[in-house]
């Protein structure tokens, strides 16, 4: 039993000093503006919306049953 307590002294003592904060202040590389920019083409990108994959994504979602419209989206119905 003691040799438990022993354990879980020393796991704990491990645990908290690699939990501790470091002491020097640690530097990232700046990203471009570039790479935080949402994209732009993934908002226009073609949507391209089948009867049968429509139906089978709204029934997997839990719907009854699934379309597309006519900007080929697929819309989901119960």
């Amino acid at each position: 039993m003691k040799f438990l307590v022993l354990v879980a002294f020393f796991a704990a003592l491990v645990f908290i000093t690699q939990a501790s904060p470091i002491a020097e202040e640690i530097h990232s590389a700046e990203l471009s503006s570039i790479a935080v920019e949402p994209m732009e083409m993934l908002n226009s990108a073609p949507r391209s919306c089948t009867p049968s994959s429509c139906y089978n994504l709204c029934r997997r979602l839990g719907w009854r049953t699934g379309s597309c419209n006519g900007q080929r989206q697929c819309v989901c119905r119960r």
